[in-house]
Order: C-alpha cells, then structure tokens, then sequence
C-alpha cells in the first residue's frame, strides 16, 4: 500500500493520512495482545490460594472478642470506683460486676449454636479437667490450679493456706508471690507446675470469670432475689476445694494502693484488703487475648 504524502501549508513537513495509522496502529495491538495475555496467566498463577477460615480461627475470634467487651466492662467499673467510691455506688458495685459477668458467660451459649464454631474448642463443655492438676477454662482459653485439702502449709495446692500480697512496700514481694509463686522447693513458677511456667496471680477481670454464674436483676444480697450466688462456694466443683474466703487479685486498689482487689468466693463478690493482709490464692497461666 503506498503512502501519500501530504505537503502542509507553509512547512516542507509531510503527514501520513489517518487511515495509514489507524493501520499501523491496529497491527502494533495485535502483536501486544498475546504478550498481554501471557503476563496476565502469569500473574493470576502466581497469587496464593485463600483458604476459608477454620472453625477454630472463627473460635478464636470470637472468644478475643468476647474477652475484649468483658474485661472492657470490669474495668469501667474499676474506673468509676477510682473516683471515689460513693455509698450509692458500692452498693450497686456488686451487681454491676455480676451483669458483666452474666453477658459474658452467656457467649458459651450461644456458641453452642453456631454452625461456624462446629468441633472448634468453642464447643462443648466450657471446663475440662486436664488431669496434672489444672483446669482449663474454654472460654478464656486460661488454665487454672485446683486446689487439695492437703492440710499440708508447705503445699502451695491446699486450699487451708494463705498469703501476703506484700511486706508492707505495696510491691508484690509477699509470700503469694515469693513463696507461692517463685520458691524454688514448692513455688508452681519456680518448679514448673503441671510441666509448664508462667504461672501468676490472677488479674480482677480473670478471677471474676470462675466465679459461678447467676443473673442478677435486682439488689444483691436481697433473700429470694435474683441478684444472689445459689451455691458457697460460688465456683464450679472441677476446681477443687474451695476456701470461702476472699482469694488475691493482682489489681491494685487504686484508692488505696495499700490495698488489692479480691474476690469472695463465699457469695461471689468483690472486695479489697491491705496487702499484708493473708488471704486465699489460686494460680492461673495463659494469655488474656
């Protein structure tokens, strides 16, 4: 096909006419489409294949989840009693706890039902026996020490025997975590309780989750209503003997950091104590998400 050549007013330039590239054109696209189509197969190829989420990451989730929104709840309350506890407020304190408490347990119901959950350890009983001494709380995904009635003051596993929080520093150097914790003959940190370390005094939001479950839509304490423990102690029978005293929290009192939160296991409450004071201690190993 020959060109004309076009001569363009006051220029020696000459221009090919628009049918010409248009030609031109339409052949240099036809050589790039199959190179284009190569560089894209190669591209799809080499992207990683996605699997769908198992039941347990699902699981997994889905307890960081409900963890996030309980332990969100303890503490606005810790928050609001660090104001400065009211007399109004002290005596909804306890309620306030257990309906955080309630929504949260009530999540391992409702995971019972999900088919997205199904053989992921969100199914289930909540609690197992591990059989080494521990428990392990599904929910949480925390293990637990159950205690013994021994009799024995030197076995950190009777349920009989008591520990300072601290000496007097407001540290934590009492015995709950010198001697009950870290001493190298009998501490379950020291000795590697149940064939594994890490083991610790459990936060308010974590001791507060084995506390047995009960609604509570009324004024706590009040004989025939809603807002009471049905049982003393108030815990699950898998963890062992359970003194009905108040059990250390590693949380601080922050009106008064010669004080610690704990946790009655009598009726299922909260309460604080000087920290030389000697009360009940149960271990507890594992992340909270």
């Amino acid at each position: 096909m020959s060109v004309a050549k076009v001569e363009l007013p006051g220029s020696t330039m000459t221009s090919e006419p628009k049918i010409s590239r248009s030609v031109r054109r339409a052949s240099t696209m036809k050589k790039a489409l199959p190179i284009a189509a190569v560089c894209c197969f190669a591209l799809f190829r080499t992207q990683p294949a996605y699997a769908y989420p198992t039941p347990q990451e699902f699981c997994d989730v889905a307890l960081n989840k409900a963890w996030r929104v309980y332990q969100s709840c303890i503490e606005k309350i810790v928050a609001t009693w660090a104001k400065g506890p009211t007399t109004t407020f002290a005596a909804t304190a306890d309620v306030a706890f257990a309906k955080c408490r309630h929504a949260y347990f009530k999540k391992w119901t409702v995971f019972q039902t999900d088919a997205t959950l199904a053989t992921s350890t969100c199914r289930g009983n909540r609690y197992a026996d591990n059989g080494d001494g521990t428990v392990i709380d599904n929910l949480t995904t925390l293990s637990w020490e159950k205690k013994t009635n021994s009799a024995n003051p030197s076995d950190p596993h009777d349920a009989d025997n008591s520990y300072s929080w601290s000496t007097g520093t407001n540290d934590e150097d009492g015995t709950a975590f010198a001697t009950f914790l870290t001493d190298p003959p009998t501490g379950l940190d020291a000795t590697g309780f149940a064939g594994s370390s890490g083991w610790r005094i459990p936060t308010l939001a974590e001791l507060q989750s084995i506390v047995q479950d009960y609604p509570c839509d009324g004024t706590f304490g009040v004989p025939g209503g809603t807002c009471i423990c049905a049982s003393a102690p108030c815990i699950d029978a898998i963890f062992g003997v359970t003194s009905n005293g108040n059990y250390w929290t590693d949380t601080t009192y922050l009106n008064s950091t010669d004080s610690a939160w704990a946790v009655s296991f009598s009726t299922g409450t909260f309460d604080s104590s000087l920290k030389t004071n000697h009360l009940s201690v149960r271990a507890v190993r594992g992340g909270s998400f």
